[in-house]
Parts: structure tokens; C-alpha cells; sequence
């Protein structure tokens, strides 16, 4: 009787260490909660900064533009503006976006001198017109924002691969939930374990396809703040790259 009441303990034992590893292992619950936490802090480019937006096309042909950006904080989310100065014009594209607690970005653009007055001269700019490019560039306004992390389908994504740019990185697999086949459908961010910040990315179309590389490059620590040196795109269909070239961004307000 002791002996099978010993196998029965066993098998018991057994069963919630299992139930528990499924639990704790669930990549669909851990990635929400990773997003989560990233949806809560200022990630991308936080801050106000001044970069060089340079460009190189298909045919070899480059272009640069300089950016600013300003950021608002309030109780409750932030905003972001950006202004993207256009070669041969005097129009600039002001970018808005707003970062509401809780909820999606929200995205108004406008080609302007000078920053509009009139909140009406600003467009909003839906799920598909944030994946266009922005100063003849490969960045869209949906990359910008970080878009991918506000998706509803988020988890965390087995690879090989668990360094990227030096450090370790946890993968998250983030799913658009429209599948058009305008943009990128499905993002996978290499997280970094060390400071919280996206370093790398792929992002991919509705057939699969990998379509956009995306790179954080020069990341370090100084007097306890992390800095970024510049955020790259490779645009693998279109064949041509973008840079963002900072001076001195920071990344992220962890110690």
C-alpha cells in the first residue's frame, strides 16, 4: 500500500510540475507581457533629438535630410512630433504621434513650411497609410511609432539565435491582425535583457516574406544612461537603406 500510494504521490507530483512548466513556459502570455512592458516606457527614440536622415536608393543614388523631433510627456502617455526637412522644397513633413496610455499610437501628418497652428491641417493617417515612406526614405510613420508592439497577437518566439549586436535578447514575435498587402504583417524584435531596448528587427509581408531589416547600432552606457548612435533600415525588396544618425540619443532611463 505504501508503495502505491508512493507511485500515486509521485504521479501526482509529476503532473503539477508539468501543469506548472506549461504555465510558466506559455509563449503567448509572456509575450503579452513583454509588449506590455515595452508599451509603457518611451521606447524607439525618446526624447528630443536632432539626426541626419541618409538615404541610399536602388540606383545608388543618396539624399539626406535633417530631423528633428520633440517630445511632450504628460500624465497620461506622450507625444511625439517630428519634422522631416525635404530637399528642393520648403515643405517639411510634420509628423504627430501620439502615444495614449493604454492604447494604440495615433498617427496625423502634414507638408508644411512651418509647423501648422491648425490642428486640422494635420492628416489622420490610418492602419495602412502609416506603412508609407517618409522623406523618400524606408522609414514609415508605423515604424516611428513601434506600432507592432500594440498588436493584439504577441509572443515570445523560440530561435537560435539569442545575441544580437553584442548582447543577450529575448524574441518577440508580434502579428498584424489585418492581412493586407500593404506594409508588413509580422515583426520579430530582438529585445535586450541588458537595457529593454529593441536592437534588432525583421519584419516581414503577407507571403512571408522578409521585406525590412531594422538595427540599433552604437548603443552604450554613459554616466548611467543608455545612448544610441544611430537606427538603420535595410529595405530588402526595395533595395536601398535608410540611417538616422543621433548625437548622443538616449535609449532608455534604466540605471
Amino acid at each position: 500500500m505504501k508503495k502505491r500510494n508512493s507511485n500515486l504521490c509521485s504521479v501526482f507530483i509529476l503532473g503539477i510540475t508539468l501543469i506548472l512548466g506549461s504555465i510558466q513556459a506559455d509563449p503567448i502570455r509572456e509575450g503579452q507581457v513583454l509588449a506590455e512592458q515595452l508599451r509603457s516606457i518611451q521606447m524607439g527614440i525618446p526624447g528630443s533629438i536632432q539626426a541626419t536622415l541618409k538615404v541610399r536608393k536602388r540606383d545608388g543614388s543618396r539624399m539626406e535630410h535633417l530631423v528633428k523631433k520633440h517630445t511632450q510627456t504628460f500624465d497620461a502617455g506622450w507625444r511625439d512630433l517630428f519634422e522631416i526637412e525635404n530637399d528642393g522644397t520648403n515643405n517639411s513633413e510634420w509628423l504627430w504621434i501620439d502615444h495614449p496610455a493604454n492604447q494604440p499610437p495615433r498617427y496625423r501628418l502634414a507638408l508644411s513650411d512651418q509647423l501648422p497652428v491648425d490642428e486640422t491641417a494635420f492628416k489622420v493617417l490610418d492602419s495602412e497609410q502609416t506603412m508609407s515612406p517618409l522623406g523618400e526614405s524606408d522609414f514609415w510613420a508605423a515604424d516611428l511609432g513601434l506600432d507592432f508592439l500594440h498588436w493584439p497577437d504577441q509572443r515570445l518566439f523560440e530561435s537560435k539565435i539569442t545575441r544580437r549586436k553584442g548582447v543577450g535578447c529575448k524574441l518577440l514575435e508580434s502579428s498584424r491582425p489585418s492581412r493586407s498587402g500593404l506594409g508588413y504583417y509580422k515583426v520579430r524584435s530582438w529585445i535586450s535583457v541588458e537595457h529593454g531596448g529593441v536592437v534588432y528587427a525583421e519584419a516581414f509581408d503577407i507571403e512571408d516574406r522578409k521585406i525590412k531589416i531594422f538595427e540599433v547600432n552604437g548603443v552604450e552606457k554613459i554616466e548611467g544612461q543608455w545612448y544610441l548612435k544611430e537606427l538603420k533600415i535595410r529595405n530588402l525588396r526595395d533595395k536601398s537603406t535608410s540611417v538616422l544618425e543621433f548625437d548622443n540619443t538616449a535609449v532608455s532611463s534604466s540605471p
